[in-house]
């Protein structure tokens, strides 16, 4: 969530907090914050991640939807529900593509027009570290003996929807019979669903092959998609749009 500030809107500059909607315990904890900021807009990513805190919120809201929004959310009755709430109370909602505008046009005909949709493409800065190596990197978290490791890259957070697992067990298999070089290194931090991530650890644990980094920062990362030899996206929902703007890095 992206707050911005009365004061400074009048003069022309924009500030604000990112925050994480878990950050708040409750609504009075978001209110609180509301007020002592004088919070004038929200810009949320996500209708139902972030829609416990936007119901019957008192400041001015616009909606990014992500693809689990559309493509998984919406399945699930009470998820829609709120969503529903969400989407009809918002000023604004973004979608990245046609297709999205469109699917959300037809989830709510009968709540949101059309000059309530907005179209804005996604992008993403490219900025690869030049300090950070990976195959030393990998080496020493993981020991590795190979001197230069052939390098699979798949960046997602680890929760079903992006099935992280889909390729664990034929690579570990390649890696053990045919190329004892490549390892494919799945970075990314874990999301709420604690049984899913710790069946996630205990296969790729057992796996020759696979690594696992919770987590790098932005440039290191994609130092890492930059010498990999190919990016992986295994996502059950949504499309390759940043997957392909990521791996420009290279």
């Amino acid at each position: 969530m992206f707050f911005a500030f009365r004061k400074q809107l009048r003069g022309r500059r924009i500030f604000g907090f990112i925050k994480d909607p878990i950050d708040f315990q409750n609504l009075d904890d978001f209110y609180s914050f509301l007020d002592l900021y004088q919070v004038a807009a929200i810009l949320a990513v996500h209708a139902y991640h972030c829609g416990r805190l936007l119901q019957d919120c008192p400041v001015p809201y616009a909606v990014v939807f992500g693809g689990t929004d559309l493509n998984v959310n919406s399945r699930n009755a009470d998820h829609l529900m709120m969503m529903t709430d969400v989407v009809i109370n918002a000023s604004v909602l973004v979608a990245f593509t046609e297709s999205m505008a469109k699917h959300a046009l037809t989830l709510w005909a009968d709540d949101i027009s059309e000059e309530k949709m907005q179209i804005i493409s996604p992008g993403i800065g490219v900025m690869p570290s030049t300090s950070f190596s990976s195959s030393f990197h990998l080496k020493h978290l993981f020991s590795l003996d190979c001197e230069e490791p052939e390098i699979y890259t798949l960046a997602s957070a680890i929760r079903p929807v992006k099935d992280p697992l889909f390729l664990v067990q034929a690579f570990s298999g390649w890696h053990c019979a045919e190329n004892s070089k490549a390892y494919l290194v799945i970075v990314g931090p874990p999301l709420k669903d604690e049984a899913y991530y710790s069946s996630f650890q205990d296969i790729t644990l057992r796996l020759p092959g696979v690594l696992y980094i919770p987590g790098l920062p932005q440039g290191d990362l994609q130092a890492l998609i930059r010498d990999s030899s190919a990016l992986i996206n295994s996502s059950l929902s949504e499309g390759l749009s940043v997957t392909l703007l990521e791996v420009r890095c290279r």
